[in-house]
């Protein structure tokens, strides 16, 4: 298989070179813009009027049309979610470059996703079950933290531990939160120590907009997709023209204070985004023991954060860019503890004195040359740490753990537009991941990736209806130092017919796998348990299935179905082995499967809208000769409902966002169960214009309905919390 991707990725960059030296003539050419953002607008359609020359731009915004007769021409830009730009009396000649810079629509409705394939396409493009947060649905919603954001999205279930200090995980499509792979523009955030990532940690003032991509991905990012991926994307640095400079500060319930400043400003060739935050609270909530009528205030729960973020880009011409992106997080925390009681000593499994302290620093420079036409290359060089520092002096032994995790490597990806109908994205990626702790030896992994996606599309008259169908097919090799090498294959199609009404059917199957993380392998050997460096990858065969209808007519309308069935096999769980020692072991096996179903609704675009999504969803061990075959897996939740709408008039407006979520098992024989819930939060906001100033207020109630709620064993959330927020950008 390695000498076969070997030969796949030399022939695939050798065309790409080949292709590369033709020139053509008589063309105009450019690139297609966000206006807001000046991100670039892939499948965008571009038209010379009254003539039949056309094109859809590429991934990376640029597009090009060949064989025009020289002369004066109006064009036409249009984009779903996008107003259409006009431009008369171009003049074409030889070679005319044009770039277009489009206006989004109050409500964006058909976003660009990166994270859905190897390269950006619209998201009525792609072929798997995507949503999108764009900076209006963020803004919507009032969330603080990638991690309350995310818990709105359909299929998407968070382990939650309760306020700022809790951590708080993603679980996708009834995966494990350690089986969902988290980006931070385009960086992996998981580390190979293992654990999950606590998006808590990420505030979303520093962020542009959220990707979430339903179902089994490793074909595209590798190990631990096997639910899905998760990509934020940190607000853009570029802009037209000018410059922004804004503060926003926050008071709420519980000690909750933070202060966020951001700065951006183009310069020449050079422009740049700083955002800076401050998160702190206190965390003393009230809670209910458990079993009782008794209440309790939450002690050891408070939290600190500092949080930067830097993105500069370097324009070096209109082909090609450089940008620099680094993120700094350093935070300090109270360990809470369970409050469930004690099953020997009958008492509160508190842990009144226990400290966290993480550190993260991330940077990455990332460059994109649009080498000819048909030709594009990214190349990326990053490097992160993170480190733990967990102590609990008063454990049954004393605890004082420090583990750094240490990753670099780098990335390559060519993408080569064949013509309107074949496009094709070959690449490969070099890591190192590197932990020192006071717990383990020093452990090490190298990681070498190979990838390559084509992608079809082509027209074809079904039962005398005109149909687009598209193709994606992707494959990736990923071989590790330490474990075995796996290869992770996805095929999927979407089928599309009509404009501004439309029906799509879409389809994805493939494998998606996680590699052991080096907890599982090399937890060191404590008496009564330890690692297992023999284990193989969880693997996964997973199918999905959806059909989507759209009117974007007067008003936007958008019905959705989809089925999803994830095969799971090898899942790592922690048992005895024959001497009594406890180890993690591949003893596992699951089937998660379930129907999706949504609705987006927006009338008279920017004035009021409803989004609905309905998880049904069925988790089930299914382990050969277990006594628990059949039972429904721990924290999956049967049913799922969102429901998020919103009214705005002027400057003035309110959001509301319900969630019911059905009872959840806690104990693998399902003997024991959480409780259902509904929480229903919301905002009230209001903004003033004046001389280049907006000033604008928010005042958020999480809780509404101060419902006593538990997402996870032992860990109560706050009942009723209230957060005010003023700021003024420029």
């Amino acid at each position: 298989m390695k000498k076969l991707f070997t030969i796949l990725i030399s022939v695939m960059f050798c065309a790409t070179l080949a292709i590369s030296v033709f020139a053509d003539t008589g063309k105009i050419s450019g690139f297609i813009f966000d206006k807001s953002t000046s991100l670039p607008i892939p499948n965008a359609n571009i038209f010379i009027q009254d003539t039949k020359l056309g094109a859809a731009s590429q991934p990376g915004g640029y597009y090009f049309i060949n064989n025009i007769t020289p002369g004066n021409y109006d064009i036409s830009v249009k984009i779903i979610g996008y107003k259409t730009v006009n431009k008369a009396n171009v003049l074409i000649s030889e070679n005319t470059q044009l770039n277009f810079y489009a206006i989004p629509q109050p409500i964006q409705f058909d976003p660009v996703v990166v994270t859905a394939s190897l390269s950006g396409h619209k998201q009525s493009q792609v072929t798997v079950s995507s949503e999108v947060l764009t900076p209006a649905l963020l803004k919507r919603q009032g969330s603080s933290t990638a991690g309350e954001a995310v818990e709105s999205v359909g299929g998407v279930y968070a382990k939650n531990y309760g306020g700022f200090a809790g951590v708080l995980s993603p679980s996708i499509r009834g995966t494990n939160p350690d089986q969902v792979v988290i980006l931070l523009d385009g960086m992996r955030l998981n580390t190979a120590q293992g654990g999950g990532v606590d998006l808590n940690t990420i505030p979303v003032d520093a962020l542009e907009k959220i990707e979430v991509v339903r179902g089994g991905h490793s074909a595209v990012v590798g190990s631990d997709a096997m639910g899905g991926a998760i990509q934020l994307i940190t607000r853009e640095s570029l802009k037209p023209e000018g410059f922004s400079y804004g503060l926003n500060s926050t008071m709420g319930s519980f000690g909750t204070k933070a202060l966020n400043m951001f700065g951006a400003q183009k310069i020449g060739f050079l422009s740049y985004f700083v955002n800076y935050n401050r998160t702190q609270s206190e965390g003393n909530y009230l809670y209910q023991k458990p079993g009782t009528s008794e209440t309790a205030t939450r002690e050891n729960n408070d939290y600190l954060s500092d949080n930067l973020f830097l993105k500069t880009k370097l324009n070096l011409n209109s082909k090609n860019n450089l940008q620099l992106i680094y993120q700094n997080l350093q935070s300090e925390k109270g360990s809470a503890g369970s409050v469930n009681i004690n099953p020997w000593t009958g008492e509160q499994m508190l842990t009144p004195n226990a400290r966290a302290k993480t550190s993260r620093s991330l940077a990455s420079v990332q460059s994109s040359n649009q080498v000819s036409d048909r030709i594009r290359f990214e190349e990326s060089v990053f490097f992160q740490t993170y480190e733990l520092n967990y102590r609990d002096p008063d454990g049954w032994t004393p605890v004082d753990d420090l583990h750094k995790n240490r990753s670099y490597g780098f990335n390559l990806k060519s993408f080569a537009h064949i013509n309107s109908f074949f496009n094709f994205v070959t690449g490969v990626e070099f890591r190192t991941d590197k932990l020192e702790s006071t717990k383990f030896d020093t452990k090490n992994r190298n990681t070498r990736s190979a990838f390559a996606q084509a992608e079809f599309s082509h027209g074809f008259s079904l039962v005398g209806l005109k149909t687009k169908w598209i193709w994606i097919p992707a494959l990736r090799w990923d071989s590790f130092s330490d474990v075995e090498a796996y290869t992770t294959p996805k095929i999927g199609v979407l089928v599309r017919a009509g404009e501004d009404r439309n029906m799509a059917f879409r389809a994805n199957f493939g494998k998606a796998f996680r590699v052991p993380n080096f907890n599982d392998l090399y937890w060191p050997d404590e008496g009564w348990g330890k690692g297992n460096p023999d284990l193989a990858p969880e693997t996964s065969i997973n199918f999905d299935a959806g059909v989507i209808y759209t009117c974007n007519a007067a008003n936007f309308l958008q019905l959705e179905t989809s089925y999803f069935d994830n095969n799971i096999n090898d899942l790592i769980a922690w048992g005895a082995d024959d001497f009594g020692i406890f180890m993690p072991l591949n003893i596992g096996q699951a089937r998660i499967k379930g129907i999706e179903a949504g609705m987006k609704l927006n009338i008279f675009q920017d004035i009021t809208y409803l989004n609905i999504f309905h998880t049904w969803m069925k988790a089930t061990d299914e382990t050969e000769n277990s006594a628990i075959k059949g039972n429904q897996l721990i924290y999956r939740p049967e049913n799922k409902l969102d429901v998020i709408g919103g009214l705005k008039l002027g400057e003035f407006s309110i959001n509301l966002n319900y969630r019911a979520v059905s009872k959840r098992f806690i104990t693998s024989d399902n003997s024991m169960t959480l409780p259902k819930y509904q929480l229903l939060n919301g905002n009230i906001g209001y903004g003033i214009n004046f001389s280049g100033f907006k000033v604008n207020a928010k005042l958020q109630i999480f809780n509404i309905l101060d419902k006593s709620i538990c997402l996870y064993d032992g860990y109560p959330m706050p009942g009723r919390e209230v957060r005010f927020s003023f700021g003024i950008d420029y």
